[in-house]
């Protein structure tokens, strides 16, 4: 359903996004919400009374967006994409690891096709000038018939500056600050449509080439980092992704520690 935008902040507009789309499933069914607490419970929501694979759910104000580990997602109405998408992977929940990584390449070509020259930060993190301008957060559930996922796309699009909390705009851009004019609709039509075919992709088994693209994508290879991970932090240098995903650090003495989840830390200057 559609639900007007409330007082200054524009709602979105269906119609573009449609023009822009180019996808055969992802998108195609879309509920687009004036306000939500947080697009991906909608999103389930929408599982639970029967929404189709690849149901798009997008909301203008998003008042407890979140990220992993249950951080909060600062989201600027009307001036930043609050983005999920429902997926029906079906008994395959071996993609699901993958997912956050595979949907970050997406969402790098498709800011590519828009201007922005992002980079990748694993896990889930794309980066523009050093700053982080979208986060990805995938969810995986059992369902009937198998497994489901939800995929949250938040992208920080229109903010200028003073649209960020005090403590976030040391760390925090979006794509205006950096010339890029686009509207939330371009953004979530470019991204299905980059995403979709990789996705496809995934599922039939291509998760080893989809790896080793987001490897050639990402820039931080050699580097030292620091990794605030569930077990405590691990300092050393990033080497690789394992056959998961998982992210490949030599510690000091040579071994090396592969990490499954965590925030990392690239060392300035390093």
């Amino acid at each position: 359903m559609d639900t007007r935008g409330r007082g200054d902040t524009p709602a979105f507009d269906r119609a573009a996004f449609g023009a822009a789309l180019a996808t055969c499933r992802l998108g195609r069914t879309l509920v687009a919400r004036a306000v939500a607490g947080s697009t991906n419970d909608v999103a389930w929501e929408a599982l639970a009374a029967g929404a189709p694979d690849g149901t798009a759910v997008v909301a203008d104000a998003q008042t407890s967006g979140r990220g992993r580990n249950g951080r909060r997602w600062h989201h600027a109405p009307g001036r930043a994409l609050a983005l999920s998408v429902l997926l029906h992977p079906g008994g395959a929940a071996r993609p699901l690891p993958a997912l956050p990584l595979v949907a970050g390449l997406a969402l790098a070509r498709a800011l590519d096709g828009l201007g922005a020259r992002v980079e990748l930060k694993w896990p889930n993190d794309l980066l523009l000038g050093g700053r982080k301008v979208s986060g990805i957060l995938a969810e995986g559930r059992a369902a009937a018939g198998g497994t489901a996922a939800v995929l949250g796309v938040g992208v920080n699009v229109g903010q200028s500056a003073e649209d960020f909390p005090p403590e976030l705009r040391a760390t925090a851009t979006s794509l205006a600050e950096h010339g890029v004019r686009a509207g939330r609709e371009a953004v979530a039509a470019a991204f299905l449509n980059a995403f979709e075919p990789l996705w496809d992709e995934l599922l039939e088994g291509g998760r080893a080439e989809l790896l080793t693209r987001w490897r050639a994508r990402a820039g931080f290879w050699g580097r030292a980092v620091r990794v605030r991970a569930p077990g405590g932090e691990i300092a050393g240098v990033a080497r690789d992704l394992d056959a998961e995903g998982g992210l490949v650090v030599e510690v000091a003495g040579g071994a090396r520690v592969t990490v499954l989840a965590g925030d990392v830390a690239v060392e300035e200057g390093a």
